[in-house]
């Protein structure tokens, strides 16, 4: 699967990179609810419903990334129930949370966006906290490029 064609897809069709947006615009339904101190989030199919619970415990900013990575368990592994524990985040574990950090990485960082850093010197740290995303995603992101 190239998901950085899906994530240019929804972007284009949708017009944001907003991933409660698009959640929205694709009918998965978001619950915000206590999961406790080490579950983000996770992804749940029932009764033909795609549905992406999100700790509300946790800031605005990780709320974002935690949705677009079960946003991409939604697009991509719709059958497979997923939770998002902090260890996954870090250390993917499968391909299906590779997946899920890479569409998390594409949809929440343009291309235009890292490539303003190139040649700066600036630390994955300075371009994350420019950006308002986590420094994970960043590193993703420069990681697929470079593989492109």
């Amino acid at each position: 699967m190239d998901i950085k064609r899906l994530v240019n897809r929804l972007v284009r069709r949708y017009g944001t990179r907003n991933p409660f947006e698009l959640c929205d615009y694709l009918n998965v339904l978001t619950i915000f609810s206590d999961l406790g101190d080490e579950v983000r989030g996770l992804y749940r199919y029932y009764n033909r419903k795609k549905i992406i619970f999100i700790n509300s415990l946790l800031e605005s900013n990780e709320q974002k990334r935690v949705c677009c990575h079960e946003l991409g368990h939604a697009l991509m592994h719709p059958k497979v129930n997923t939770f998002f524990l902090e260890t996954f985040t870090y250390m993917p574990r499968d391909k299906y949370e590779i997946e899920a950090n890479t569409f998390a990485a594409e949809l929440l960082v343009a291309d235009e966006d890292i490539k303003q850093y190139f040649g700066t010197g600036y630390s994955l740290d300075h371009i994350a906290k420019d950006l308002g995303v986590h420094e994970s995603l960043v590193e993703y992101k420069i990681k697929n490029m470079s593989n492109c």
